[in-house]
């Protein structure tokens, strides 16, 4: 196999004619990259309007994802995942049941989705050293007490994540993850039965590939040196979106990527190829795809955190002053985004 299965593959899902890959199917993922401004919270937001019975999780201190969800998110007070985590770190403290709220009561675009969501919070920025410090009370217990301790804090988000699946009659979740490994981003890999990786069309992007890779399978990485020995729970890799691909002008080039986007293609192929282990399947081609650059789009379904599915050509917005449109590229993105969606549930 070879990048031109992939290339091959991605004019079939631009007219929505792909047959769909047999990945298996996950519970739990977590969008992550160890770099900012690649689209994490662009693709979590649109691939959760793509789908029903979601438990969507922001884990992310900037809060970008529950402001899609919610316009008022920064000037309200509520219960939050930073409340859902602190008693698994500080002894005493309550523990929070059906944090998550409707989506659809805060963004009308939700109002005929089962969809939920549990809002993130600006004090996740202190998460990291709170974590450590709960780690390293563990060391001075039995050998057998350290692990269970162990457990519950490492474990502490999925636990409540499974609860608040089983509390809402939830299927599915994902999870909106920080550039940044410690604190909640850390947690998120371990409650996730999968990873779902952005990676840019840019050479700093894939240093964050490798890097994120590394962290998930150096044994000395902050990832898995707190694991119990007996307890390796590490998470696959389903799926890797090169994210603000360009495509060729030249004429009867079928929807082929440009030059710059082959390049990075081809890189992200290689790295995968040499970490297959990672994967969910042994087959690198099943777990690279494509994403458009949205452009215009983007932007007006950023500022009216309206999903790209709802978005119609020709439709328009004053931006900063600008009047920005949608073009007719967007089919093309929502095929895109509903082929992944697919492969992920």
């Amino acid at each position: 196999m070879s990048i031109n299965t992939i290339i091959n593959r991605q004019y079939a899902i631009a007219n929505n004619q792909a047959d769909p890959i047999d990945l298996p199917k996950q519970r739990i993922y977590a969008m992550c990259n160890l770099r900012g401004g690649i689209g994490k919270t662009t693709l979590s937001f649109n691939l959760s309007y793509l789908v029903e019975n979601l438990l969507s999780v922001d884990t992310c201190p900037q809060g970008n994802l529950s402001f899609f969800y919610d316009n008022n998110y920064y000037a309200a007070q509520q219960t939050n995942v930073k409340d859902m985590l602190l008693p698994y770190l500080v002894p005493g403290l309550g523990k929070a049941t059906r944090v998550a709220s409707y989506i659809g009561a805060t963004n009308q675009f939700f109002s005929n989705k089962n969809n939920y969501f549990i809002p993130s919070s600006e004090e996740l920025y202190l998460l990291p050293s709170q974590l450590i410090t709960a780690i390293n009370q563990t060391a001075g217990l039995q050998q057998a007490q350290k692990e269970q301790a162990l457990r519950s804090i490492l474990y502490s988000l999925k636990t409540e994540i499974e609860r608040e699946l089983s509390e809402n009659a939830l299927d599915k979740c994902i999870i909106d993850t920080s550039p940044f490994f410690a604190g909640a981003t850390q947690l998120a890999w371990y409650a996730a039965d999968a990873l779902v990786i952005p990676v840019r069309t840019d050479q700093q992007s894939i240093k964050s590939l490798e890097l994120l890779i590394n962290t998930l399978s150096s044994p000395q990485s902050e990832f898995r040196k707190y694991l119990p020995e007996n307890d390796m729970n590490v998470p696959k890799i389903q799926m890797v979106v090169l994210t603000h691909c360009g495509w060729s002008t030249v004429a009867g080039a079928r929807n082929e990527p440009n030059q710059q986007t082959k390049v990075y293609l081809k890189k992200v192929y290689d790295i995968l190829s040499k970490h297959r282990t990672l994967l969910s399947t042994n087959a690198p081609e099943n777990h690279l795809f494509m994403l458009d650059d949205f452009l215009g789009s983007g932007r007006i379904s950023s500022i009216e955190s309206k999903p790209m599915e709802l978005l119609q050509e020709g439709e328009t917005k004053v931006i900063d002053r600008v009047r920005v449109s949608v073009n007719k590229s967007v089919d093309k993105c929502k095929n895109q985004l509903k082929f992944i969606a697919q492969q992920l549930w």
